[in-house]
Formats: C-alpha cells, structure tokens, sequence
C-alpha cells in the first residue's frame, strides 16, 4: 500500500540516464574553436558547448529513499539491540558474578539460550532483511537508476557488517550503552563521531564545513564528468581493446601500458571524488535528522596514500572498511590468531559485497536505445564473473605483502626519502592494472551517467 503511493506520487518520474541536452536544458552555451579543445581526431572546426544544470527533482527522490531507509534500519536497530547487543552487554556484566556462583551450571545454559537466539536472529532474519529488502523495494517502485538503485544498497552494504560486528562483539563502546544510541548508529548509514561516550552534536561551524567540502566536492566532479564523459569515460584510446574496459581479456602488455594506467586512474579519481561527494551530500540529511556529527568517507586515496594499506584502511570508503574491521577482520583475528587469514578474509568479504552490489546495480535488462536498467531476471545483462574477488583478491595481496616485507630497508627507505606524490603514485601503480575490474561494469552500464543527473555539467558537440 505504501510503496504503491510512494510509486504513483515521488516515484511517478522515471529517472534513467542522463538525457540533459544542449537545447532542451542549458544555461547558457558558448562557440569554442575545436582546435582548442584537442581530443580524438575530429573534421569539425567549432564547438558548441553549454552549461547544464542538475535535475533538482532527482533529489527529491534522495530524500524520500533517505526517510525510508532510516525508518526501517531504526526498527531493525531496535530489534538488534533487544535481541543481540543488550543481552551480551548483560551476560558481560555479570561475568564475574556467573563465576563466583553456585548456579554457574544454570547460568551457562542460559547464556548458551541466548547465544542461540541471538544468533538464529542475526543470521537468519536480521541479515536476509538487509540483503533482500533493497531489491524488493527497488522493483516494487520500478527504480531504474542505478545511483537512487545504490542509495537503498548502502543498508545491506552497512548494516550487514553492523549485524555481524555486534554478533560477536564489537559493535563500538559507546553504541551498546543505550537503546537510542544503538538505534542512531544502526539507522544513521554513516559513520558517527562520539564524545565521552555519546553522539557528538551537530555545530554550525560542523556544517559550514561540510557544505564547503561538498561545494568542493562538486566542483571536481562536475569538471572530470564534463570532460570524460565525451569520450565514454576513457580519455586515451587504446586500440583494439578500447571496446573491452569491462574485459577480463586484457594481456599484460595491455594492463601496464601507459594509456591503460591513465584511463584506470581517471575513472577511479572520479569514483573517488563522487564517492565523497555523494556521501557527505547524503549524511547531511542525517545530520539535521540526528543532530550528530558524521564522519568523511573519502579521505583523497588517490592523491595522499603511503601505503596500500593506508589506501584501503584508512582513506578509500573508511566506512566500510571499519564495517568489515569491526565485522569480519576482528571476529576472524580473535578466532584464528593470524593476522594475515583476517586480512584475506577481509578482502574475500569485500569481493563479495561488491559482486552483491554489481549484480543488483546492473542486473537487468537494456531498453532500446542502450540506457538504463530495468529489473528482468529473464534475460539479465550482468553475469556474475568474479571481476570484484579477483580486484580485491589481488589488493588483499599486496596488503598482506606490505604485512610480510614492509619492514624491509629499501620500503623504509623509500618511504622516508621520495617525495610523497611519488610514493601514492607507485602505490596507487600497484592497484591500476587491474582496476579496470573494478570500474569496467560501472562504465558499461552507465553508472556515472545515471549518478550525475544532479551534477552541473558542460558538455560540448562539435559541428
């Protein structure tokens, strides 16, 4: 009945992909000479370009996938915390009473009762709930965008490492103190700051900030999607294998050639970039919801990374990466012992959220003209290659490395002595082969397009 409304009134609009045109929808255009503009080779000698502005109504579909997305993450939280955190929270503060009592034997059974539902919960309805109710909603209001399609991923792509990090016991501190604390956190699908013990409040000078981040943001977005998309986001052809960027086909001459690298660093500066601009835009919503403060997700990988484990942990998508630190590596650590079995069950992990999220993102069906994703499982267009377990299969290795021989004179040595934009580039050199992998499908499938309705952006025709 909701989701019925929901499609007929906010959902009637049907965004697809970026269909803006210079004479429908420009601000103002502009005659260039095309002799300025260089790019591929081309028998024009003028060039029309205009300015675009964002669809706004875009956003008014944002805020209603936000408001309904956090309504039921705050059930699920409430449910998670009743029935999984609060009562190891409990069997915690009674440990040194259990095993001074006489009744040690009823207590254990107890807790064996409660380990049991806490975990039939978890895994059996709190983390299907998760993983299948984007999907359900996504066709109930005929979604065909795969950026609004990502929005409603960020609840299993979040809360399914949350329900597994409370499972075994690391949900952060000061969440399992208290009923509102946890359902803020389980809600909120950003990352939240705490002071002594409780969320950090929201201050005006938290949000002049983060409007000067995202205003930042949009700028080196709108400015890379303006010239990339022109040449379908690979700036330098490639020959032969220009039509292949989603190949698993690539020789390794063509993996390390230079306009392969280049094209691969491009396309993941705009990931980068959209990432973070995506994510503040997004957790401003739950900011003046919460009042709280949350933390950036992008931390400019791309350009400041020492190291790959500095890339992954600490600057690329901090908030998964404490979701599966919290989730999967310290559960795994504490279980085993070895460090580098918690670091490649990580990665395995992470392949698997990403194929996840591809296979939801992309499988679908093509309309006639070659955009947009319709959710038809009769004749699918993304098959389920394993590109994502191979990319980060491949990163959890040089991780691990980094783990086994970082410690070596020359690694010590180049950290301290080369200038450190040299040190990101070998480390982000380390990753860019195979990152067409990563970002192939996404290219494909018109992601970028269909995320950067609401992004201002010029684009030019050559005549």
């Amino acid at each position: 009945m909701i989701l019925d409304l929901l499609r007929q009134t906010l959902f009637v609009r049907k965004f697809v992909d970026d269909v803006r045109s210079i004479e429908e929808n420009s601000l103002f255009a502009f005659e260039v000479p095309s002799a300025l503009l260089g790019g591929r080779a081309s028998t024009a000698t003028s060039t029309i370009c205009a300015l675009l502005p964002p669809d706004f109504r875009f956003y008014y579909q944002i805020v209603a996938i936000v408001l309904f997305q956090n309504i039921f993450n705050a059930i699920l939280g409430v449910l998670m915390f009743k029935i999984v955190v609060e009562p190891r929270q409990q069997r915690t503060a009674m440990q040194t009473e259990k095993e001074s009592s006489s009744n040690s034997d009823s207590g254990d059974r107890q807790d064996a009762a409660s380990d049991t539902l806490a975990f039939l919960f978890a895994l059996g309805i709190a983390m299907p709930c998760v993983v299948l109710e984007p999907v359900y909603v996504i066709r109930a209001l005929e979604i065909r965008n795969a950026g609004l399609i990502m929005l409603f991923l960020a609840t299993p792509i979040v809360n399914s490492l949350r329900i597994t990090e409370a499972l075994f016991g690391f949900a952060p501190v000061p969440t399992r103190t208290s009923l509102w604390n946890y359902v803020v956190y389980f809600s909120c699908l950003f990352g939240m700051e705490f002071d002594l013990g409780n969320p950090k409040r929201a201050s005006w000078e938290f949000f002049r900030k983060r409007l000067a981040t995202l205003g930042r943001d949009f700028a080196i977005v709108s400015v890379v999607v303006s010239v990339l998309k022109p040449c379908g986001y690979e700036f330098f052809e490639t020959g032969d294998i220009a039509a292949a960027v989603y190949s698993m086909d690539h020789t390794l001459q063509e993996m390390v050639s230079w306009r392969h690298l280049l094209n691969n660093f491009f396309v993941a500066f705009l990931l980068s970039a959209s990432l973070s601009q995506e994510t503040i835009g997004v957790s401003l919503l739950y900011n003046i919801f919460y009042g709280v403060q949350t933390y950036e997700v992008v931390l400019n990988p791309m350009l400041k990374s020492k190291s790959p484990s500095d890339f992954w942990g600490r600057r690329w998508n901090v908030l998964v990466h404490t979701g599966l630190k919290n989730g999967v590596y310290k559960p795994t650590r504490k279980r085993t012992s070895s460090k580098l079995l918690a670091v490649v069950a990580t990665f395995v992990v992470s392949g698997i959220i990403h194929e996840y999220v591809n296979y939801v993102l992309f499988s679908g069906k093509y309309n006639g003209n070659g955009h947009g994703i319709t959710m038809n499982d009769e004749d699918a267009s993304y098959k389920i290659t394993w590109k994502q377990m191979l990319f980060f299969g491949w990163n959890g290795i040089l991780v691990s490395l980094e783990y086994c021989i970082g410690h070596w004179k020359i690694f010590q040595w180049m950290s301290r002595s080369l200038p450190p934009i040299v040190v990101t580039a070998l480390v982000v050199c380390s990753a860019l082969p195979l990152a067409h992998l990563f970002t192939g499908d996404w290219i494909k499938h018109g992601f970028f397009d269909a995320v950067h309705i609401g992004t201002p952006i010029i684009v030019c025709r050559r005549e």
